[in-house]
């Protein structure tokens, strides 16, 4: 499949993210596990920490109850990040209202309304707004979106693009619950929420996003990741909540070459990897910076990894690891970010281009 790009740039005005309470490592995360389900299946879940590469966390839901609310709403830890970026945004420029507001996730705060409606009416916003139910790739949709609205139309106001998850709370600390996907899930996802607001292209050549690109390899193939019960196809929850599903072996096979069909299209463009000052990858496990070098023959510290320490934040990753670079001190002025996503549920890729 060709990947789409959208045509133009937008001014990035400021970014922000959001983590639920403190962080937990692996020996905390699992003892409460083997408190509840029994020391052998704590020994695969360390296993598979090990082996994802994922050493700590934040999590909205608590660890001392088998079922647990979000201690830290969806809504909460998106209007903090938004509350982030709006700041910046302010000493960017004269911001005094948004022109739209534009929210991915695939845990939102309800059904209906959506979750950016709850986000709205929390920070007053007046503007339109609309919820893109989709995981690690959001971002990128969201930027087709937010491109096409704000190249066509130059009298909207900045708009704000927003990812987060708590998918935390769907799960069940309960041996019945528990089986070796739902171990994936627990050591390797985190909550959190991460924030951007652009506008239009002001023809500067600082903090700029440019050749935004969609695309997908995913016709006939069974989802590698998919979310189970609370929809229209199953309305009945077989696991007694909504529970995340992996196909391991399926993802294996067609999760490398999302990022590689996210390269070839950025190389389409022009570009060549040693443009790059660093390569923001989707977050998917602690081992993606050794994984994406070896392949790539680049430097391990050129691959931004924060999935070691925030684990796989689903459509949230991509804005929270590209705030926190921003916020690093890492870039000088002038340096280029290639950002690339990379989703499993029906194989689905997208990045961008990101000029400090």
């Amino acid at each position: 499949m060709t990947a789409c790009f959208a045509k133009g740039r937008l001014k990035l005005l400021g970014s922000g993210s959001s983590l639920p309470g403190k962080s937990i490592d692996n020996s905390t995360l699992i003892s409460h596990l083997s408190r509840a389900c029994g020391e052998r299946t704590a020994r695969k879940a360390h296993a598979l920490a090990r082996q994802l590469g994922i050493k700590s966390r934040h999590l909205s839901r608590r660890l001392d109850q088998a079922i647990s609310q979000p201690q830290v709403s969806a809504t909460d830890l998106a209007v903090q990040s938004i509350q982030q970026a709006i700041q910046q945004a302010k000493r960017e420029a004269d911001l005094n209202e948004a022109g739209f507001l534009v929210t991915h996730t695939a845990t939102p705060h309800s059904l209906l309304p959506s979750g950016a409606a709850w986000i709205a009416d929390e920070l007053r916003l007046p503007c339109p707004y609309m919820e893109l139910r989709q995981a690690c790739t959001g971002f990128a949709n969201a930027l087709q979106i937010a491109q096409s609205m704000l190249g066509q139309n130059h009298e909207l106001k900045p708009m704000i693009l927003t990812g987060t998850e708590v998918g935390s709370v769907f799960f069940d600390i309960d041996s019945e619950f528990v089986d070796i996907n739902q171990l994936v899930n627990f050591v390797q996802m985190g909550d959190g929420s991460g924030s951007v607001i652009v506008s239009q292209d002001d023809s500067s050549s600082e903090q700029i996003i440019s050749h935004c690109f969609t695309g997908h390899i995913g016709l006939g193939q069974e989802p590698g990741f998919q979310l189970e019960g609370a929809s229209s196809s199953n309305p009945t929850c077989p696991h007694g909540l909504p529970a995340f599903l992996h196909n391991p072996q399926a993802v294996r096979q067609l999760g490398p070459q999302l990022f590689i069909k996210g390269i070839e299209a950025v190389v389409s463009q022009g570009f060549e990897l040693e443009h790059f000052a660093y390569i923001l990858p989707h977050q998917a496990n602690g081992h993606i910076d050794r994984q994406l070098s070896d392949y790539l023959g680049i430097e391990k510290g050129r691959i931004v990894n924060d999935a070691k320490q925030l684990g796989n934040l689903g459509s949230a990753a991509i804005w929270t690891s590209f705030d926190r670079l921003r916020k690093s001190g890492k870039l000088k002025r002038g340096d280029q970010v290639l950002i690339l996503g990379a989703e499993s549920t029906k194989y689905m890729y997208g990045g961008f281009v990101y000029t400090h």
